[in-house]
C-alpha cells in the first residue's frame, strides 16, 4: 500500500514540474528530485495510515472475529465505532448473522439433548423388561405383561421416530403443499373412529357436530392434526370423562373446535405445549413425546391457518383450528 500510494504521487509531482516547467534548470534536477521523493513518502505514509485505521483495521478485525465463529463462539459482536456507513453496515450484518447463528446453534442442541432424552425413556424400559423376562420363574402372566411392555416401548420408538421425520419433512419443505378438495367432516369422523378402541376403554362420551364440509388442502397432513389432537383429548382425559369434537363453516374459515374435560394445563404449560418435546411433569407417565402439537401446528401453518389453545387446571382443554377457504 505504502509503495503504491509513493509511485501515484511522485508521479502527480512530476506532472505538475513538466506541464508548469517548474524544472528550469539542469543544476536544480538532483535536489528537487530528493524534495519531491521525500515529499512523497510523507504523503503517502500519511494517507496510508488514514487509509489503513479506516477500511485495512476494520476489515482485519472482521477477519478475526470470523474466525471465531468459525470455532464456536457466538457471542461474539462487533463494535461499531467507524463512521464510514459500508463499514458500520457491514458490522451490523455480520452481528445479526452470529446472533441468528447462536439461535440456531442453541435451538440444535435442545433439539439433539430432548432427542436423546426421549429415545433413552423406552429404549431403558425395554432393557428392563428383557432382564426381567430372564427369570425362570416368572409365571405365564407375568411374561405376557413384560411382552406387552416391551411392545409398547417399541411402538413408543416407533412413534417418535416417525413423527421426528414428519416434523423434519414439514420444516424443511420450501415449497406449496400439494392440496386437493376433500370432505373435512368425514376425515375427522374417520379419525374418532380410528380411536374408538382407545376411548371406549376409558368410557368416554362424546358430542359430535360435524356438518358437511368441502376444504381444499392436504388430506394426508391435517389427518395427523386431528389424530394427533383428539389422542390427546382421549390420553389426558378422566375416566368417564366428556369429549366434544364441533365443525362450523364461516364466510372465510373452517372452524374446529375440540373440547376434553380431562387434567388440563396451567397457563404457563399451555404456553409451552406447541414446543418441541414439551410435556408438564405430571404427564411424563402417559405415554407420549411432546412432538404431536409442534407437528400440528406446523401443518396449520402450511395451511395458512392459526391453532391456539384455552386450558384450565383439572378441568379441561380447548383446540381451537382456523382453516382459511
Amino acid at each position: 500500500m505504502l509503495i503504491l500510494t509513493t509511485f501515484i504521487v511522485f508521479t502527480f509531482i512530476i506532472y505538475l514540474i513538466a506541464r508548469f516547467n517548474l524544472l528550469s534548470g539542469q543544476e536544480r534536477f538532483f535536489p528537487i528530485f530528493i524534495f519531491i521523493s521525500a515529499f512523497s513518502i510523507i504523503i503517502s505514509s500519511g494517507v496510508s495510515a488514514i487509509v489503513g485505521k479506516r477500511i485495512l483495521k476494520p476489515i482485519a478485525e472482521l477477519r478475526k472475529s470470523m474466525n471465531q465463529v468459525t470455532q464456536g463462539d457466538f457471542s461474539i459482536q462487533m463494535n461499531q465505532v467507524y463512521t464510514i456507513d459500508e463499514v458500520s453496515d457491514l458490522y451490523t450484518d455480520f452481528n445479526i448473522m452470529v446472533k441468528e447463528l447462536g439461535s440456531t446453534e442453541t435451538l440444535r442442541n435442545d433439539f439433539v439433548s430432548s432427542v436423546s432424552h426421549e429415545f433413552k425413556t423406552p429404549i431403558t424400559i425395554i432393557q428392563g423388561y428383557v432382564q426381567l423376562l430372564q427369570d425362570s420363574e416368572l409365571t405365564p402372566e407375568e411374561r405376557a405383561e413384560f411382552y406387552q411392555r416391551i411392545l409398547e416401548g417399541t411402538q413408543q420408538l416407533a412413534t417418535l421416530s416417525d413423527n421426528i421425520l414428519k416434523l423434519t419433512k414439514l420444516e424443511t419443505q420450501n415449497s406449496e403443499i400439494e392440496k386437493a378438495d376433500f370432505r373435512l367432516d368425514e376425515q375427522i369422523r374417520e379419525v374418532i373412529l380410528f380411536l374408538q378402541p382407545k376411548w371406549e376403554r376409558r368410557n368416554l362420551s362424546l358430542d359430535i357436530e360435524l356438518p358437511n364440509a368441502v376444504y381444499n388442502g392436504s388430506e394426508e397432513f391435517l389427518y395427523q392434526v386431528w389424530l394427533n389432537i383428539l389422542d390427546n383429548a382421549i390420553k389426558y382425559n378422566k375416566e368417564n370423562g366428556h369429549i366434544s369434537v364441533k365443525l362450523e363453516e364461516k364466510s372465510s374459515v373452517f372452524l374446529v373446535e375440540i373440547v376434553d374435560s380431562g387434567v388440563g394445563m396451567t397457563d404457563a404449560e399451555a404456553e409451552k405445549s406447541f414446543d418441541k418435546f414439551y410435556q408438564a411433569d405430571r404427564s411424563r407417565k402417559t405415554e407420549g413425546n411432546g412432538l404431536g402439537l409442534s407437528l400440528s401446528q406446523k401443518i396449520i401453518e402450511l395451511h395458512k391457518g392459526h391453532i391456539r389453545v384455552n386450558s384450565k387446571l383439572d378441568i379441561g382443554t380447548v383446540f381451537v383450528i382456523e382453516l382459511p377457504k
